[in-house]
């Protein structure tokens, strides 16, 4: 029988979740043809695969409460069709969920979240000597990051990550630290460490499919780990696709429940 998730719903992590994704989504703001809404909700559109559409805070007076969720989705509904509502347990109304759901929208938890104990980390995956990882420190390094994380998504443009991290910027006063793996002189992995919100974690792990079951990947998610400790944090939290659940496992991460649920309102 597996074991039942980690629930930290009444902790302060799931505030910390939201406000480390909205930090994620604002590096994008303002590039062309994306689109931020922040005020008593707060929205994302992009209209591509990466970074995704959804909706991330709810904060409405207790006033017309159903009025204000109607001009909500008519305000998305000029941009796009559909959209991903997180709702998290110390959004408003406290009752969101039910009333999406009194719309005929279904709630779930929203992809695999997993979670991390940092003062319990297991030994370091095994690479091969010749293997390294730096810290992007430029432009030229981030076209790198970015073919990286292209050909390992297997999406063919990822310019607006380009963009939005190259603007965001390289210095020691980044939030948005971006890390290449290297065998020898070729580029094998790449991934993000997002420190913001009152809490780090891990973004954009890549490895393109030739690279893959060599360790390289989970080498750098450790390093990842490890730095997020070294940042003074004590656990991290991961949204993982499918196909990377096996890996964070093996590195210490187990199911959680924050407490959210996501919903998907559709035209």
């Amino acid at each position: 029988m597996p074991d039942l998730p980690v629930d930290l719903s009444r902790s302060d992590v799931p505030r910390q979740i939201q406000q480390n994704l909205i930090a994620y989504m604002d590096l994008f703001s303002g590039l062309p043809n994306m689109v931020t809404y922040d005020a008593d909700t707060y929205w994302f559109i992009s209209k591509k695969p990466a970074p995704c559409d959804i909706i991330l805070r709810a904060n409405f007076s207790p006033e017309n409460i159903e009025e204000k969720i109607d001009a909500t989705f008519e305000a998305i509904g000029q941009h796009i069709d559909e959209i991903g509502w997180f709702v998290f347990p110390h959004d408003a109304p406290s009752d969101l969920g039910k009333r999406l759901e009194a719309r005929g929208m279904t709630g779930g938890k929203g992809g695999n979240w997993l979670w991390a104990d940092l003062t319990q980390l297991v030994d370091a995956p095994t690479v091969p000597d010749n293997f390294r990882i730096e810290r992007v420190r430029d432009d030229e390094m981030m076209a790198v990051w970015t073919r990286i994380s292209e050909t390992g998504f297997e999406n063919n443009d990822l310019r607006c990550f380009y963009d939005a991290y190259a603007r965001h910027g390289y210095g020691d006063d980044a939030f948005s630290l971006h890390y290449i793996g290297y065998l020898d002189d070729t580029p094998v992995t790449s991934g993000t460490l997002l420190d913001a919100g009152g809490g780090a974690t891990i973004y954009d792990l890549s490895t393109p499919p030739e690279f893959r079951g060599q360790g390289f990947g989970g080498a750098l998610t450790y390093d990842l780990m490890r730095q997020i400790r070294e940042r003074g944090y004590t656990d991290t939290w991961i949204w993982s696709s499918d196909m990377a659940q096996r890996l964070y496992r093996s590195l210490g991460f187990v199911d959680a429940d924050f407490g959210l649920r996501e919903y998907v309102w559709q035209k």
